[in-house]
């Protein structure tokens, strides 16, 4: 005897899932604006940001999805260079507009000490503080004292010249040697901007850096277009002196990728820093960086 469903079985199955579907959904959309923040919530949470707020806080909402609103509101207070920041490592204080039970990201924050917690209707605000991380050289900040560099498989090393903003090298790569806005992983950030080679390395050298405990360095692709129309991966080493470490290969999925490189053994020592990089399909491959040096 067939134990295999008949038609009439797997018909009425399907009009249950869908039935089952079409009541969720109703019901979301009837539930969802209950739990949403009115206008009020939002204006009585940014008015006490404002009142307890100090230059250099930061501001962000959860989820991240939120943002927009949150700009409506607070975006006077929220400047270009923080909106775009490389991370939170700089950042002593953080106000987190909150709701539906989201928070900020656990690093680096899921170790400090909440020093506020209120409820405005459906918001939360929290004022979150812990110790901060100091920039003591931030490397687009120095682009101008920037070396930039080709070398290719033989070795021969040739230098890049300037064109405007740019440094352009031979075999059509370029630097954008000033601090700019860009696109990695639907996110603006402020980064340097690079066009890697194939079959040669691109080197970008800041001459004299002075070194504290950590160097961070940021990494990845520009431009949501670009990374549908190509496929090239960049690889990627950091030069510190002496002290080369590898970096993340730079894919499509990276994101925005940090990496941390320990420099308290030579803290307070001024040095060259040294970023190498190549890819084997240049073709529309916008690699962005920002790096710092931090205490």
């Amino acid at each position: 005897m067939s134990t295999r469903p008949s038609r009439r079985q797997l018909a009425l199955g399907a009009t249950v899932v869908i039935a089952s579907l079409a009541v969720v959904e109703t019901t979301v959309a009837l539930v969802a604006p209950a739990l949403a923040p009115s206008e009020a919530d939002w204006a009585a949470a940014a008015a006490a940001v404002r009142a307890g707020f100090r230059p250099g806080d930061l501001i962000a909402a959860a989820p991240t999805w939120a943002d927009p609103i949150l700009r409506q509101h607070l975006g006077d207070l929220i400047p270009a260079e923080v909106a775009a920041r490389m991370d939170d490592d700089r950042f002593a204080r953080l106000w987190e507009v909150g709701q539906r039970g989201a928070h900020a990201p656990d690093a680096p924050w899921g170790a400090a000490t909440v020093a506020r917690d209120e409820r405005f209707g459906r918001l939360r605000l929290r004022l979150l503080e812990r110790a901060a991380e100091t920039v003591s050289y931030d490397f687009a900040a120095h682009a101008a004292d920037a070396r930039v560099t080709r070398r290719d498989a033989t070795g021969a090393t040739v230098e890049c010249q300037p064109a405007g903003e740019r440094v352009s090298c031979p075999g059509a790569a370029s630097v954008l040697l000033r601090r700019q806005l860009v696109e990695v992983d639907q996110k603006l950030r402020q980064a340097l901007l690079t066009e890697p080679m194939s079959r040669a390395v691109l080197a970008i050298e800041f001459p004299a850096v002075p070194l504290g405990r950590a160097l961070v360095i940021a990494t990845g692709l520009h431009d949501t277009w670009m990374r549908k129309a190509a496929r090239g991966t960049v690889a990627a080493r950091l030069v510190v002196g002496d002290q080369t470490t590898a970096l993340p290969l730079t894919t499509d999925d990276s994101g925005w990728t940090r990496t941390r490189v320990d420099t308290s053994a030579r803290a307070g020592q001024i040095v060259p820093v040294r970023l190498e990089i190549t890819s084997d399909n240049p073709y529309d491959r916008f690699f962005a960086f920002a790096a710092e040096a931090r205490q």
